[in-house]
């Protein structure tokens, strides 16, 4: 009788052990996301649950506060867009472009642009989102002279 009462509880343990929910079998995550332990673990510029949110809506808007470029201080206002071309990437003030490092971080690779005076200018930094607080850290190279700016911004 002792092995059929082995065989019987093995068998009902091995029924029960292939009861265990999936837990992600419910879970649908969108735009490459992945389903692990029953969360969405998302590729950038991706977030959200169901990894249906772009993290670049949050830069995307109109900024002002001030720039202190080597001392002086002045104020500003730029916008944000997304970038049309690069899913990673946002436009600051139609011109620099930005690239999502995390969800609320972002580098600004060396690049250069055409200032409103016709010269041809470089520029290089990065910039962090913390709520509605925007900060760039950006270096701006003219002609041989540079000046390092911090900008302090919030969403208009």
């Amino acid at each position: 009788m002792r092995p059929v009462f082995l065989l019987a509880l093995g068998l009902a343990l091995s029924f029960l052990s292939s009861c265990k929910k999936d837990p992600c079998k419910e879970v649908k995550c969108q735009n490459g996301g992945a389903c692990v332990d029953g969360q969405c673990k998302c590729n950038l510029p991706w977030e959200g649950g169901r990894c249906e949110v772009d993290a670049r809506d949050k830069f995307v808007g109109s900024w002002q506060g001030t720039e202190n470029c080597n001392g002086a201080i002045r104020t500003v206002a730029f916008g944000i867009t997304k970038s049309a071309v690069n899913p990673m990437a946002i436009i600051i003030d139609n011109q620099i472009r930005g690239e999502l490092k995390s969800s609320t971080t972002f580098d600004v690779p060396s690049q250069q642009f055409v200032d409103g005076e016709g010269n041809s200018v470089t520029v290089n930094g990065n910039g962090s989102l913390n709520g509605n607080a925007l900060t760039l850290n950006l270096t701006f190279t003219r002609g041989g002279a540079g000046a390092t700016c911090i900008y302090n911004a919030t969403r208009q």
